[in-house]
């Protein structure tokens, strides 16, 4: 019985000292690995706003992982680091119509990196617009901006202020048009075609959504506004709830917000909104839908006296004035239509970054400089009082010239007299409409060779400006038509308020009812204020086949020291009309003197012409007239045979010469 218990001891601890025998994996988290994250934003360096579907890599240890981001700009990834050591990586970011972004990075714990990428505009074009309701104007959030061009579709989602911008990508060329189409649940969907050009900013405005009555889908829109005031409230938490979706989301500058709520067969679905915000008193309000009807509400929120802006803790005083938006940054001059106005937002915060509470409220002042200034454009309030949020509005009125307004919103602290100022804000006062008195078309050349040729050009200009003589919006669209050849269908403003294009000889030969063959009408139009065709039409004459004839003699006789009468001539086209300018006209005089004779023998008159831009027949532009004189001392003692030459050289073409052969004495 010892033995067996014996043995059965020394079993046990045999297993035993197997089992402590194991090897033991070394101790830390998944064998000395650790996984942290990197995150980041895209956003534009111009507006910064998100930048979708860029594509961003990481090369960390060796291996590249890669993704696009989405309506946020967000990214993520993951990166292994070995017993804690840092490891070194490359984050680069790609899209088209920005320049390459590319940063180094040391990652030893959860690092984020915002990227902001630079418009290439070297080969690209800006198409930016905002999504609104046609009713009401409200912005719409979650849009989707789709822009194709061949070889690239690009799109958007927008946010809450219904703002998009895409990078339209040209490569070599200049100018392309793209095709630019807006989606919106519960709207009809509108699909524009638009010619973009290099280097430049094409501004939709606002693209106007109209209501699909046929849909399932409801909408929802409203403005959250301080009842005091009136001025709209940024940043108001909106909640939605219903029965079938419960959503939320923050005004945008202007106070708005949105939502869309497909019904999914329901007559009608009653819900309600709820929106609060910190400093005022919370409202709510009641609602029915109906498929495919728009319910929209202006909530006017009572400012709540009895808290501050923070829950935890009164404000410091003011120490930085931070600009918070505007409700749109470019403005029209007053009188032609648009908008004339804007509001301005301002947010003064103290020390700590927090917005200054209804105790520590100051008062700020606006100031506004600028060429606008001086045609009348002015701020109101000029200055006011901070409320509950620490906000503070004014409204810009246009005047009557365009231009860009500075703004800098400033206070003097009340506690001890410092001066505080915000960082300028740039408003932008676009011209009027076109307007007819101010709308001019010219030509390179009044007169071209085109009437017997086909492709040969001439440059056609129209300058446009609004009822106060400013230049008008850049990329204003003026559309051409002629009654001879062929021209550009269309050119649009630049910057000096000219538009240009390229007439084209051909086919249909020109023949006016009033000034006959040759003739054409090029007319230019647009649109200006009320609708009303602005238009403005120049004579061109498409020049035919240089010719010289109608000689009024084929000989001449010059008597002893004198003159051989007037001798006239006709150079022009076929259909009688002056040739092009530049044309070059001489007569030259050939004769051979007696040996040692002294003889002195000139032409006078039209002997050496050059034509300038000239439209219509007459002395000077067609018909020439020369004489041939002996200005021998005594005279030519005996006759002298003598030659003539006319000379033609023209765009038009070089005829043949034309000699008359006489006699000098």
């Amino acid at each position: 019985m010892t033995a067996k218990i014996f043995s059965l001891l020394s079993v046990l601890v045999l297993a035993l000292g197997m089992w402590s025998c194991k090897d033991v994996q070394p101790s830390g988290p998944n064998n000395g690995i650790t996984t942290v994250k990197v995150t980041g934003a895209v956003n534009d360096l111009a507006t910064n706003n998100p930048v979708q579907n860029a594509t961003v890599y990481l090369l960390a240890s060796g291996a590249t992982d890669s993704m696009k981001t989405a309506a946020d700009g967000l990214f993520n990834f993951e990166v292994n680091l070995t017993n804690g050591n840092a490891v070194t990586a490359v984050i680069t970011v790609k899209k088209f119509g920005y320049q390459t972004y590319s940063v180094g990075i040391s990652v030893v714990r959860d690092t984020a990196v915002n990227v902001l990428l630079k418009v290439d505009l070297s080969t690209s074009a800006i198409v930016a617009g905002t999504v609104r309701d046609s009713a009401t104007l409200y912005p719409l959030r979650n849009s989707t901006a789709l822009l194709s061009l061949p070889g690239l579709v690009d799109s958007m989602t927008t946010s809450t202020d219904g703002s998009f911008e895409l990078i339209a990508n040209l490569v070599d060329r200049d100018s392309l048009p793209v095709t630019m189409t807006i989606y919106h649940a519960g709207y009809k969907s509108r699909q524009l075609t638009l010619m973009t050009h290099k280097g430049q900013t094409l501004a939709l405005g606002n693209v106007l959504m109209q209501v699909d009555a046929q849909s399932t889908i409801a909408q929802v829109t409203g403005r959250v506004f301080d009842h005091q005031s009136s001025i709209p409230l940024i940043n108001a938490s909106v909640q939605l709830t219903t029965s079938l979706r419960v959503d939320s989301v923050n005004s945008a500058s202007d106070g708005s917000f949105s939502f869309s709520i497909d019904l999914a067969g329901l007559s009608s679905l009653p819900g309600s909104l709820k929106v609060s915000k910190s400093g005022y008193q919370s409202a709510y309000t009641q609602f029915t839908l109906s498929p495919g009807q728009p319910y929209a509400v202006s909530i006017y929120l009572d400012r709540d006296t009895t808290t501050g802006v923070r829950d935890s803790a009164a404000t410091g005083s003011a120490h930085s004035i931070a600009f918070i938006g505007e409700t749109s940054n470019e403005i029209t001059v007053y009188g032609v239509g648009g908008s004339e106005s804007t509001i301005l937002t301002w947010e003064v915060r103290d020390s700590l970054g927090f917005p200054v509470d209804f105790d520590h409220r100051d008062t700020v002042n606006f100031q506004i400089v600028g060429t606008p200034v001086n045609g009348g454009a002015y701020v109101s309030p000029a200055s006011a009082i901070t409320n509950a949020s620490g906000r503070v509005s004014t409204t810009v009125n246009s005047g009557t010239v365009a231009g860009v307004i500075q703004f800098i919103a400033s206070l003097r602290r009340n506690s001890d007299g410092v001066i505080i100022q915000s960082t300028p804000v740039i408003i932008t006062i676009d011209a009027g409409l076109p307007d007819q008195a101010h709308f001019t078309i010219g030509a390179d050349q009044f007169n071209f060779p085109g009437y017997d040729w086909v492709n040969h050009t001439d440059g056609i200009l129209v300058q446009v400006g609004d009822m106060y003589s400013n230049p008008v919006k850049q990329n204003t669209a003026v559309y051409f038509s002629t009654t001879g050849g062929v021209i550009d269908a269309s050119g649009f403003t630049d910057v000096h308020s000219h538009a240009s294009v390229t007439l084209y000889s051909g086919n249909p030969r020109p023949n006016d009812a009033v000034f006959g063959k040759g003739f054409a009408w090029v007319k230019a139009q647009t649109i200006g204020q009320n609708s009303v065709t602005v238009v403005d039409s120049e004579l061109i004459l498409f020049s035919g086949i240089s010719i010289i004839d109608s000689l009024s003699t084929f000989s001449f006789n010059v008597p002893r020291g004198g003159s051989s009468g007037p001798i006239s001539f006709v150079v022009e086209d076929e259909n009688h009309n002056p040739l092009s300018p530049g044309t070059h006209i001489t007569v030259t005089l050939q004769y051979t003197p007696p040996s040692g004779s002294d003889i002195n023998m000139v032409t006078n008159g039209d002997v050496d012409v050059s034509l300038g831009d000239y439209l219509f027949r007459g002395p000077g532009t067609t018909h020439f007239t020369f004489f041939i004189v002996d200005q021998t001392v005594g005279g030519v003692g005996s006759k002298i045979p003598a030659t003539v030459t006319i000379t033609v050289t023209s765009a038009n073409g070089n005829p043949p010469p034309v000699q008359i052969a006489g006699t000098i004495g």
